[in-house]
């Protein structure tokens, strides 16, 4: 099926054109999806279901518009979360989601967006003031809108957990601390194997994920060859599923536990890579050399896989005889991780939640460039973020010592610089009177602009 956009059809557009007009329709299905709910909440507040013969509005949205009857609930329920209605006297009344409501018709969140937030106020307990949920509202949409749903999700979870804190009285509370729920029921097959299930508390499940974040993830497969594909001598990638990853890493545990020093340094210093080049070929700016290398097929490319690798360049003369050899020292202390982390507190590109044991340090400015390795300097990004800044037209700005983030110009011609505001979403055990449940850290500011390191790509 082709795409007519004007006189043109899809396939014909530049790649700036289309990504544009992906965002422009995607805005506009938001847009109608906050129409419908405005259409389905008047049919609600009018009976029209009963009106026209059907047992509901349930009904009539399932019969008339062909949809399921689940669909149908959930525009019911966001209709009456997000629009307004009538009391039981007759009276107008405001929509508890308003502000939700809002940013669904201003076309700035989704209808995934719309159902986590409603889903999530729908838990909310009864001693959370209107004042604490009109708050935690808008620190939601602020964040959903430059976030994707799942990002969203994970803030929300954040957020249940202070609400449960808050309305939990302290004497509960204490006895929940000093009797953490942990619960493992185990299945002995005749074989000997096991099949088990239960659950941790908070604390113990971050030490869980603590370990099976280095562990589980993915390896080369030894037992895997593919001439065809990788050549001789060389492994294929991991077959294992993610729950099998877990398992092995599980496996891992038990036998590392009373070894803690042998466990899996994620984030730690990585294998060296040395990049051997021909002065001839480095003059040609490695075009050819990097053709051929295995998963670095540009200079881009090699900047990237570079950036946390303990590179030492190796230069050689026509007769073999080493010309230079590089230095080290580019790459981030451990105290200086130690600071990013607790400044970037993970992948510091907008919407992503990645924490800081899944990302690497980045130079805003190469460190081949002369960009200096210090925290003015330098960004945590997670793969998928560090792969994005290498190889698109987003880049990097430092303001008052913290990373920013320009769009390219199709996605934001005014290319407003982003910040990641996702790790701020970690509530307080108590919150302060008129703050939100999110903190920011805040940090010393610069008032030289030449000290503001861009990267450009």
């Amino acid at each position: 099926m082709s795409t007519t956009t004007g006189t043109r059809e899809a396939w014909q557009l530049p790649d700036a054109e289309l990504a544009t007009l992906l965002l422009a329709c995607e805005e506009k299905l938001r847009r109608g999806q906050a129409e419908m709910l405005g259409l389905v909440g008047e049919a609600g507040r009018r009976g029209l279901g009963k009106t026209l013969g059907f047992k509901d509005t349930t009904a009539l949205l399932r019969e008339t518009l062909r949809i399921s009857s689940r669909e149908a609930a959930t525009r019911i329920a966001h209709a009456h979360a997000t629009t307004p209605s009538t009391s039981p006297t007759g009276a107008p009344q405001p929509a508890s989601l308003a502000a939700t409501g809002q940013a669904l018709a201003d076309g700035v969140i989704n209808r995934e967006h719309v159902q986590i937030i409603v889903t999530l106020f729908a838990t909310c307990p009864a001693a959370i003031n209107a004042e604490t949920r009109a708050t935690d509202e808008a620190t939601l949409i602020a964040l959903a809108t430059h976030a994707a749903p799942e990002a969203l999700r994970t803030a929300g979870r954040r957020l249940l957990a202070y609400w449960d804190d808050h309305t939990t009285p302290p004497d509960d509370r204490q006895r929940r601390d000093l009797h953490p729920t942990r619960r493992l029921h185990i299945t002995h097959r005749p074989d000997g194997s096991a099949r088990f299930t239960g659950e941790l508390d908070p604390d113990t499940t971050a030490v869980l994920d603590g370990l099976l974040g280095p562990l589980a993830k993915p390896r080369p497969h030894p037992d895997t060859h593919d001439p065809g594909t990788h050549g001789p001598g060389t492994h294929g990638p991991d077959p294992r599923s993610t729950a099998e990853r877990r398992g092995d890493a599980l496996a891992d545990i038990l036998e590392l536990a009373a070894r803690c020093d042998d466990l899996t340094v994620q984030g730690g210093e990585r294998a060296v890579m040395i990049v051997t080049v021909t002065l001839a070929d480095l003059e040609s700016r490695l075009t050819h050399t990097l053709s051929t290398t295995p998963g670095i097929g540009t200079p881009d490319a090699l900047r990237r896989h570079a950036c946390e690798a303990k590179v030492v360049p190796a230069i050689f003369g026509t007769d073999g005889q080493p010309l230079h050899l590089g230095r080290t020292t580019r790459l981030a202390t451990p105290t200086q991780r130690h600071a990013l982390t607790l400044r970037d507190k993970g992948c510091a590109h907008p919407g992503c939640d990645r924490s800081p044991k899944w990302c690497t340090v980045h130079h805003v400015i190469p460190w081949a460039q002369g960009g200096p390795t210090n925290l003015t300097n330098l960004v945590l990004l997670c793969p998928t973020h560090h792969r994005l800044i290498h190889h698109s037209g987003w880049t990097i700005q430092m303001r008052h010592g913290i990373p920013e983030f320009l769009p390219p110009p199709w996605l934001d011609p005014h290319r407003t610089p982003r910040r990641n505001h996702i790790h701020d979403t970690t509530p307080p055990r108590h919150r302060p009177a008129q703050h939100t449940w999110h903190r920011r850290l805040h940090y010393g500011r610069t008032t030289d602009p030449s000290q503001t390191p861009t990267r450009t790509q």
